[in-house]
């Protein structure tokens, strides 16, 4: 996880440099003695943790708090017990006191670590939840609403302003291009070869420079798709050189 330190006092703020430091799980980006200076840096890079003093003269880290993104957390630090309360209003991990002592430094980090894989593992099982829910599209074709199912479908070819769905059983003719139908299917699943053709990846047996092969169809590879269809094909599901 990594984080940045801010505190307008030199001493505080690099006890809390070298804790972190000392800590494996943390990834030190940076030390700021305001919120100023704070916010540039944030502007231009993803923090996922503030260690945050609460009181500064170029502005309150209680203030600051609130305007930071909702997935930054944040760890309050103060030489003053009674702003504990307060640090509960901008959802704080925890709250340090001054000096801070190694061990309570650790227990916040590691607070700060279980709520953020709580967090991940959430996201993950809403994103299954909308795959599973999201698995099929209708598309009218033959003066009918045809339900597919996108693992169904093997590859699709462009024909002017319609589209030919090669399904595992069958053909459909459906009256959109190839460009409007491509924005309604998972970009994780369907990838554009060519100025004509979009294939299903789950159905493609082999390919190289010049082709792609689903079974024993042959499909070539447009110049102006070749460099991010392997990229696409290198990033998601290539193992080995």
């Amino acid at each position: 996880m990594n984080c940045i330190v801010i505190d307008d006092e030199p001493l505080a703020r690099e006890k809390i440099r070298l804790l972190a430091a000392q800590d494996v799980s943390l990834q030190l980006l940076g030390c700021f003695s305001g919120t100023d200076k704070a916010a540039d840096f944030m502007e231009l890079n993803p923090v996922e943790l503030v260690f945050l003093d609460v009181e500064m003269p170029g502005g309150s880290g209680l203030d600051f708090a609130r305007q930071l993104p909702q997935d930054t957390l944040v760890i309050f630090t103060s030489a003053y017990a009674e702003y504990a309360l307060n640090s509960y209003d901008v959802n704080a991990i925890d709250y340090l006191v001054k000096p801070v002592h190694a061990a309570r430094f650790a227990q916040a980090v590691q607070k700060a670590q279980d709520y953020a894989d709580m967090k991940r593992q959430r996201k993950l099982q809403q994103q299954e939840v909308a795959a599973l829910q999201q698995d099929h599209v209708f598309v009218r074709a033959d003066r009918r609403l045809h339900r597919v199912v996108f693992s169904d479908c093997r590859y699709i070819e462009g024909i002017k302003d319609y589209c030919v769905l090669h399904l595992s059983d069958r053909k459909l003719m459906v009256g959109v291009n190839l460009k409007a139908l491509l924005e309604q299917l998972p970009q994780d699943i369907f990838v554009r070869i060519s100025k004509s053709v979009v294939v299903n990846f789950r159905h493609v047996t082999s390919l190289n420079h010049q082709d792609v092969r689903i079974n024993d169809e042959e499909l070539m590879i447009g110049n102006a798709y070749r460099e991010h269809l392997f990229s696409f094909f290198v990033e998601h599901h290539v193992i080995g050189r």
